[in-house]
């Protein structure tokens, strides 16, 4: 692990004045790498992919930038990958001392961000690992079978994801695009793609209980379920608040990273606090603690089904 820089016995990165230089410097980068190929959902999805390989049970898997093995690339639901990984190369060159692991996490928060969502911390401190998780890891759904809710709340019980983080981490589907094929309003794969600044909201949960994505609408037979939809369409607040606390959450999945109180001095006393504050705006993050713990999964089996959609296209 030489080409990450100092690490400790433990092959965790030392995290000093250093390295966390490095992360303030790499944010900026992302920050403007993503302005000029507004490649916003594609870095949103390398850092999912990457962290909900977790497997609780065995304890493998997680945040750790094995997603950049070509063994774990090729597996389904990975494509086009590979091409987020090549635009954030030249960052990880420039600042060689950071992990791949931080890396891409850095790069799926700096995206939440860009799209207009809200601040979410971020702790420096992820092992990188060249050990590909088995096959098979990233769900894929047809909400279309009779099964399906069944089969997805089996899942994100397996990684200890609760049903409320599943929930408000669908909100990032507005992140993404949906092909024209798949809603009843075909201008909104280019209406929330191609205006950054109000692309991030709780509109994805309004758009389900007004039935717009109908492929999206067996969710809502599930009575915990659409509780929470109905909950965050109607306040968007209390949406961004918990989407922080999940995403947070996620970027920790298989690691030893410690727990942040939102809304709490831990924030700002975060071992990178600079960030913290650059990118505080009047959305003033508040809530519970975030479970270290809990599995991440959500949003893999959406991405994973409008997959053809990113191939190709930054």
């Amino acid at each position: 692990m030489a080409a990450n820089g100092r690490v400790s016995g433990t092959g965790t990165p030392e995290v000093d004045k250093e390295y966390v230089a490095a992360v303030e410097g790499a944010k900026k980068e992302v920050e403007t790498l993503l302005e000029q190929t507004r490649c916003v959902p594609l870095f949103l999805r390398l850092a999912y992919h990457d962290a909900m390989t977790y497997d609780g049970t065995t304890k493998t898997g997680g945040a750790n930038g094995s997603i950049r093995v070509q063994r774990e690339l090729d597996h389904a639901g990975n494509e086009s990958l590979g091409s987020a990984i090549d635009l954030l190369e030249p960052i990880k060159a420039q600042y060689q001392v950071l992990t791949y692991a931080d890396l891409f996490q850095l790069s799926g928060i700096v995206a939440v961000r860009v799209a207009g969502g809200p601040f979410i911390n971020f702790t420096p401190g992820r092992r990188d690992s060249r050990v590909a998780p088995p096959q098979g890891r990233l769900p894929s759904f047809d909400l279309g079978s009779p099964n399906a809710v069944t089969q997805l709340k089996k899942v994100f019980e397996r990684l200890g994801l609760s049903t409320q983080q599943f929930v408000v981490l669908l909100g990032a589907h507005y992140i993404g695009r949906w092909g024209r094929e798949t809603t009843t309003d075909p201008d909104l794969f280019d209406k929330h793609y191609r205006d950054l600044s109000k692309r991030f909201s709780n509109a994805y949960f309004k758009d389900l209980l007004k039935g717009t994505i109908p492929q999206d609408g067996l969710l809502l037979e599930d009575a915990e379920i659409k509780a929470y939809v109905e909950q965050y369409a109607a306040d968007q607040g209390t949406y961004l608040k918990d989407y922080a606390a999940a995403h947070e959450a996620l970027t920790k999945l298989g690691t030893e990273l410690p727990v942040t109180l939102y809304g709490s001095s831990a924030v700002a006393s975060s071992s990178i606090g600079s960030l913290a504050t650059s990118y505080t705006t009047q959305e003033v993050v508040l809530g519970a603690a975030v479970i270290i713990g809990s599995g991440i999964l959500a949003a893999g089996w959406w991405w994973n089904r409008r997959k053809r959609l990113l191939r190709g296209r930054v």
